[in-house]
């Protein structure tokens, strides 16, 4: 159109964005003899971003929470929150408990989970967030790897682990306290709680500190312990604002400013748990440094959450894709329901996602976020228009992350377009693996490259696209197939919800294409239709030979993530049933 404004590069934005002076300006540092690019004005450390933000928002109400297992509700403030936690921490100093120290967190989403994660940062200690929704034997495993000086639990934890603790503490593992207990009451004095709010035992904490342990999702073998600095981790809040500024320059208006006690608070829906990186770094911290409101849920459940949606006025919603759909595609939400943003990212989502989102949201800002337990959240991330043209990207890296595709046997880096496994490097990447150095040199190579695991490739204009774990990869005859391109071709079918795709064995070829679909809630579609609407989208040896249907949501883990090592005995056994005979065979001879 003649007179428009050329959109600019997403180079041209990270130069405008990362220039000196800018609230997004980087620095070189030699960390570990490594010379990384990482945020020069982000926070150094827990303890002083916790007090200042506690302090900026003291007035504002910051939780309403789940009390007495999910059957009442409480409204906590930002005050409340830090006077909470300043007690807390005073006491644990009073058990010689302070920098360094590793305080385990058990337990669903609550004030209580909250008080004890910021409490051990007001010490300087290390917080060891644990998989609340685990069985026990796994749970033993997390608290022997990490064996922390203090465990903090909910009363369901505390009951599940109550025989168990005289074993615990010949392992090494702290008191087991529940924070749900009418018998525990924390008590400290004015003169203890003050030397905590100035800072008394945390003067040696720097950058380089450790801070946070969270647990890798063990889809694929017991969970290991990631282990990040202060830098590590906090990295994330300002990498969380490179999306929505370069969309804003992108689009030719003004980059959004840092959040101030004068906004308008928000109110933000919390649907992930505060043990899995996402909802503590994304959704917590950002929440913090927002001075939004957090709505938070003992369990996820879209009933549930639509009412409280009306209930308190939520303007934020977000998690993994499938909450966002189900929110979406739910009859029980009020047609006039809109929100002000949408995010969501921690699984791949499928490509009509976003258009479904701006048609029946226009007005709400749109970011999906790509990354891993071992990289702190953020790789990289997208928003805006740039999302509604490339609904199958996850963005660009965020300026202060290196990238690149490499072979998966030959690690020779491959050329721009080319599909491999995404290797990331930067200030976010973890530290190592808890008592697992075997683990951690198998992930971080020598130049700090870490291996994703991921399937992926990069378009030309530096956006990357992910197309399956390289576990999941699909191979057929020796040609390998994407499991995210199979789903995405039937997602554009109406009546498809969800859909995972798998192999299933062959004899002669090794793999085909199976897959499992959810249906929307009142849809009906049958095998064969569904095979047929994606001939036309898919190469030949792509398309799906079986395809189980079923009209309830998929099965997925408390992280919202579908495990397909779970799912697939169900689809090989309908496959072994019908003799491994294609849907389209057993038609013809109907």
């Amino acid at each position: 159109m003649a007179g428009s404004k050329r959109k600019l590069s997403v180079q041209e934005c990270d130069a405008i964005l990362t220039a000196k002076g800018s609230v997004l300006e980087m620095e070189e540092l030699n960390i570990h003899g490594r010379t990384v690019r990482t945020w020069k004005r982000c926070p150094a450390t827990f303890p002083s971003f916790f007090l200042d933000s506690l302090a900026k928002y003291s007035s504002r109400t910051f939780l309403s929470s789940p009390t007495d297992g999910g059957r009442d509700r409480e409204r906590v403030t930002f005050a409340e929150v830090l006077e909470k936690s300043l007690t807390l921490a005073a006491w644990m100093r009073t058990r010689g408990l302070g920098k360094g120290s590793r305080i385990g967190i058990g337990g669903m989403n609550c004030t209580g989970w909250i008080v004890v994660f910021v409490a051990t940062h007001l010490i300087g200690g290390i917080t060891v967030a644990i998989n609340a929704w685990l069985p026990v034997p796994s749970i033993l495993h997390c608290l022997r790897t990490v064996r922390p000086d203090l465990v903090f639990v909910d009363e369901e934890r505390a009951d599940l682990l109550a025989s168990v603790r005289d074993e615990l503490a010949r392992d090494g593992v702290g008191e087991v306290i529940s924070w749900d207990s009418p018998v525990f009451n924390p008590t400290a004095t004015l003169d203890q709680i003050e030397e905590v709010r100035a800072g008394r035992g945390v003067e040696g904490l720097s950058p380089e500190s450790d801070a946070v342990i969270f647990f890798s999702s063990g889809t694929s073998g017991p969970p290991k312990a990631v282990l990040s600095t202060q830098r590590m981790a906090l990295t994330n809040l300002w990498s969380g604002l490179v999306a929505p500024s370069r969309a804003a320059l992108r689009a030719g208006v003004t980059v959004p400013p840092l959040p101030r006690a004068t906004d308008p608070q928000k109110t933000v829906l919390l649907s992930v748990p505060l043990f899995h990186v996402t909802g503590c770094l994304s959704w917590l911290m950002r929440a913090f440094f927002g001075g939004s409101k957090m709505v938070l849920m003992p369990r996820w459940n879209t009933r549930d959450a639509i009412a409280l949606i009306e209930e308190e006025g939520v303007t934020v919603i977000g998690g993994v894709p499938a909450v966002v759909a189900s929110i979406l595609q739910s009859p029980d939400l009020p047609k006039y329901r809109s929100f002000e943003t949408v995010f969501y990212g921690g699984a791949p989502p499928s490509k009509e996602l976003a258009r479904e989102v701006k048609g029946r949201w226009p007005k709400a800002g749109l970011v999906q976020g790509y990354g891993l337990t071992e990289t702190n959240a953020y790789v990289c991330s997208i928003a805006g228009q740039d999302y509604v043209e490339r609904p199958a990207s996850t963005g660009p890296p965020v300026p202060i992350c290196d990238t690149k595709i490499v072979h998966p046997t030959t690690r020779v880096e491959l050329p721009q377009g080319q599909i491999g496994v995404l290797l990331v490097r930067g200030p976010q990447v973890m530290k190592l693996y808890v008592n697992d150095p075997a683990a951690t040199a198998k992930a971080i190579d020598r130049e700090g490259w870490l291996d994703t695991g991921d399937i992926a490739c990069i378009d030309a204009d530096g956006f990357i696209y992910i197309k399956d774990r390289l576990k999941d990869i699909i191979i057929r005859g020796g040609e390998n197939i994407t499991s995210a391109d199979v789903e995405n071709a039937l997602y554009a079918h109406p009546a498809v919800s969800e859909a995972i795709a798998m192999g299933v064995p062959d004899k002669l070829l090794g793999e085909k294409v199976g897959v499992i679909v959810a249906l929307r809630e009142g849809a009906q579609a049958d095998e064969m239709e569904l095979i047929d609407s994606v001939k036309n989208k898919l190469a030949r040896h792509a398309v799906p030979v079986i395809i189980m249907i079923q009209h309830e949501p998929l099965a997925r883990n408390v992280n919202g993530k579908v495990v397909k090592k779970d799912m697939k005995p169900a689809l090989v056994a309908e496959w072994e049933k019908r003799g491994r005979m294609d849907a389209g065979k057993i038609r013809s001879r109907l």
